[in-house]
């Protein structure tokens, strides 16, 4: 009996799947096959560097139309690949110099600055910038020197080791975005960004919040500039502590970069650490390994270090997994080989104690008499048992005959076809998320009729506009099915999430948004919950035409 309650335990555990937001969960689809197509945005990418190489090779181009093309060079490779943006920004500055360019010079020295930025060389970025003569800028290069050194400040800020350095970059940074914010000749999205980095140092959340969202909706959200918004809005939600969005954003903005071919990002690795903290381990993984690959081809240094801390972390719980998943393995073809020997001894022992099982249903059918008439008088708890002892019976039998109906095919393939059919058979013919799916659909037809009016008196608890109604013919919500369980008694959050096979964090967020969603004293909110009255005239009328059938 044990081993078929453990071989149970291990089926429902291998269809287990850390984060059950279906939105989210399409969402990682997404950027999983964003991922796996990565060579052919890349192609593309190498595609128009290729056409620009080509176009500059030509020996008749004159000099200023030579230092534009070197300069959309050295914008693609950016955040591509850093030793040829920064070769082509040498060049870009060859051309200038032949030229008599003070200007194209002039630009050729911050895409140099930006590029030392982009490679984690702060020191040598800044002191690019501390070179250029700015009295004689026009009006748009000193614009974008200053965009340049705002963005130098921030990295500066951000990697400092202690927080008086820290504070004198922030101050710096502040000073910049002052004065930008009232330059005419910053480009619109650039004075988007600008704002809500300073909205969100301010701590003025909401109000970052509402901008970003509005220029991002209006927005292909696959393009590069939304990205970066999406990046700026996932950080606001981490700042209000909304972890789902906080993913949403994130993974958005990694999708962005990643189709438009950029290899130095940050989303994807801040993506990568909330799934390792919250025990999706395989995409963290995935993720991590697709950030470190990026960084190390783009010599992004920073990034690269970034990431490596934090793959041999992730690298080390997967491996970790992995050697789990195998024994698990293991132990299940153990079992299953032990199920089969077992049940063909209870064959056997079956056939003996079906002659003694014939007096026995005589007695049954008295004790069937007297439990009928204690069933009357049973609590509310009592009958709530009575419906999930039997639900649980119902299930247990099916798992028995399916198990039964295995191990025959098992044998025949064994003796037909040999040990490796046999395993093939094995791996292909459970499915334990069909099990599962006829599981939740007992139990929440089990919950219907002891409470017929749940979901409806659940909905009388919750404020206008918050609450939930099921999809005809699809059962309960997950956030149904956590509450009817508090109502049935379960209240531990770790005895539900493996019931309904969540992580314990999903359940903890799912009580903490009906409790926030409560009309009321939210405190209250569950045992208003657990008052929700039982149908016992529609229990007793069932008990009574299963009595007389």
């Amino acid at each position: 009996m044990k081993a078929i309650v453990l071989f149970i335990v291990l089926l429902f555990a291998m269809s287990f799947d850390c984060i059950s937001n279906t939105r989210l969960d399409s969402l990682f689809k997404v950027l999983d096959r964003t991922i796996e197509n990565k060579p052919l945005y890349s192609e593309v990418k190498e595609k128009r560097i290729d056409s620009l190489k080509l176009k500059l090779n030509n020996p008749l181009m004159p000099a200023d139309e030579k230092i534009s093309v070197a300069k959309n060079l050295c914008m693609e490779y950016n955040v591509y690949r850093t030793d040829s943006a920064l070769f082509y920004s040498t060049l870009m500055e060859l051309y200038a110099q032949q030229a008599g360019d003070r200007e194209g010079y002039t630009d050729s020295e911050l895409f140099r600055s930006r590029i030392f930025r982009t490679m984690g060389l702060l020191k040598e970025s800044s002191e690019v910038l501390d070179k250029i003569d700015t009295l004689n800028l026009p009006h748009e290069l000193k614009t974008t020197y200053l965009y340049t050194k705002l963005s130098v400040y921030n990295a500066l800020r951000d990697f400092s080791k202690n927080n008086e350095d820290k504070e004198i970059y922030e101050n710096m940074a502040k000073s910049l975005r002052i004065i930008l914010l009232k330059d005419e000749n910053l480009l619109p999205i650039n004075h988007i960004y600008v704002k809500a980095e300073q909205l969100i140092i301010d701590k003025q959340y909401d109000e970052a919040l509402s901008e970003l969202l509005e220029v991002y909706g209006s927005m292909n959200p696959e393009k590069r500039e939304a990205g970066i918004l999406a990046y700026s809005i996932a950080i606001i939600y981490k700042a209000k502590r909304n972890f789902d969005m906080e993913l949403e954003y994130f993974a958005r903005s990694a999708i962005a970069d990643l189709k438009n071919g950029i290899k130095e990002y940050v989303s994807l690795r801040r993506l990568a650490s909330l799934l390792f903290e919250y025990g999706d381990i395989d995409r963290a993984y995935n993720y991590m390994k697709c950030s470190m690959e990026d960084a190390i081809f783009c010599n992004a240094r920073l990034r690269t270090l970034e990431a490596s801390e934090m793959f041999l972390i992730i690298d080390k719980s997967y491996q970790k997994k992995e050697k789990q998943q195998h024994r698990m393995v293991v132990i299940f073809l153990v079992i299953t080989l032990g199920l089969s020997i077992s049940i063909f001894m209870a064959l056997i022992h079956i056939r003996k104690q079906n002659k003694r099982l014939s007096a026995a249903k005589d007695q049954l059918s008295a004790s069937n008499n007297s439990l009928r008439e204690t069933n009357k008088i049973l609590s509310d708890a009592n009958t709530i048992k009575v419906e999930y002892i039997g639900l649980y019976i119902e299930h247990f039998s099916n798992y028995l005959s399916k198990i039964n109906s295995y191990k025959m095919k098992a044998q025949k393939i064994a003796k037909t076809s040999g040990i490796e059919a046999m395993v093939s058979f094995m791996e292909s013919s459970l499915n334990s998320k069909e099990d599962l799916k006829e599981f939740y659909h007992n139990f929440d037809s089990t919950v219907l009729k002891l409470f017929p009016d749940f979901i409806a008196k659940f909905n009388s608890l919750l404020i206008e506009g918050e609450k939930i109604v099921p999809k005809p013919g699809e059962g309960l919500t997950p956030e149904l099915r956590i509450f009817a369980l508090i109502r049935l008694g379960i209240t531990d959050s770790i005895k539900i999430a493996h019931f309904l096979r969540y992580s314990v964090s999903t359940i903890y967020n799912y009580r903490t948004k009906m409790r926030n969603k409560a009309t009321g004293d939210r405190d209250d909110f569950e045992n208003k919950v657990m008052m929700i009255d039982i149908d016992k005239q529609s229990i007793d009328s069932d008990i009574l035409k299963k009595d007389i059938l």
